[in-house]
């Protein structure tokens, strides 16, 4: 599957828009340690395998949004406060996402 999605293409706009979101985990008030840049590249290729199982040779910013709580949320450390007063991981990824706006991409 590795070399399948080496031909995916990933927009340098999209990969910003990835970077943008783990780089707002470790910023978010209510984390401790966010998204390293292994699990931001760990969602590049979720994103990549996403799109190939689509039928497309290229990500989406909606590829990303889509799979962000679920490849990133488990590589959050919550403050122990944010977390007793019913803070979640996912909850956190969630708001980063929608906190961020998608990058217009033109046709290629």
């Amino acid at each position: 599957m590795a070399r399948l999605t080496d031909g995916v293409y990933t927009d340098p706009a999209v990969m910003d828009h990835l970077a943008r979101i783990a780089a707002a985990t470790r910023e978010h008030r209510d984390v401790q340690l966010g998204v390293s840049m292994r699990g931001a590249l760990a969602l590049a290729r979720a994103a990549k395998t996403w799109a190939l199982a689509a039928g497309r040779a290229y990500v989406t910013p909606e590829d990303v949004r889509e799979l962000a709580v679920p490849v990133l949320a488990h590589r959050l450390v919550l403050d122990p406060e944010a977390a007793f007063a019913g803070q979640s991981a996912e909850k956190v990824v969630a708001g980063v996402v929608d906190g961020i706006a998608p990058p217009e991409l033109r046709a290629r």
